[in-house]
């Protein structure tokens, strides 16, 4: 009798080093809270195109972000956290209507299936004929990735190929030969956070040692 008492001990206690064990060992990809603070800049790529032409005010948004997050506390939230948000303007130009115009808004973010909502500044990018007015407006600083200085947009006022590998922040001014803004699927956007969210998240495993 205290044999089988001895061995079901025995046996509670390897089945607690091993739970201990796998905690241990699971430790680094467990889910943890984390704060992501005001005023951060949060880079994601559009899932789909937004235009003038085909967007309207109310049309839901939807961006990955391509760069990870730093966290209040050092941690990085790995990218491919999901943004939301909605389209609130899109003004064609024209003569009397003057320059087109694009403008979202971001309400929300996902990370690891768990949802939470955001406040962030609203995005506006707007359209101009002339090159050199567009040209002092991106100098400015508005735009990041090496670009700055250079007119954005074409003949249809879509960005250019080489513009979407660039992220581009509010207050964008385009130049446009034509009444329509495009910002094309891919196309990567500066969200800056104007309050602090919470989120729970997994981290990016740690790569194995050599």
């Amino acid at each position: 009798m205290n044999s089988m008492k001895a061995l079901s001990i025995a046996t509670l206690a390897v089945v607690g080093v091993g739970v201990v064990t796998a905690v241990v060992v699971g430790g680094g990809r467990a889910k943890r809270k984390a704060t992501i603070p005001a005023g951060t800049e949060v880079v994601a790529a559009l899932t789909g195109s937004v235009s003038t032409e085909q967007s309207h005010a109310g049309d839901a948004i939807e961006l990955r972000t391509v760069i990870p997050i730093v966290t209040s506390e050092g941690g990085m939230i790995p990218e491919g956290a999901v943004i939301r948000g909605s389209v609130v303007e899109a003004k064609t130009g024209g003569r009397v209507a003057g320059a087109p115009v694009l403008g979202l808004r971001f309400t929300q973010i996902e990370v690891d299936g768990s949802t939470e909502a955001i406040s962030a500044e609203s995005f506006h990018v707007t359209g101009h004929n002339d090159a050199t007015e567009s040209a002092v407006a991106i100098g400015g600083g508005a735009v990041a990735g090496g670009i700055a200085g250079r007119v954005l947009g074409g003949k249809s006022g879509t960005l250019p190929g080489a513009v979407v590998g660039a992220a581009i922040g509010t207050g964008v001014a385009v130049s446009s030969e034509g009444d329509q803004l495009v910002l094309p699927s891919g196309q990567r956007l500066k969200i800056r956070l104007t309050g602090p969210v919470t989120v729970t998240y997994r981290p990016a495993p740690e790569p194995e040692k050599p």
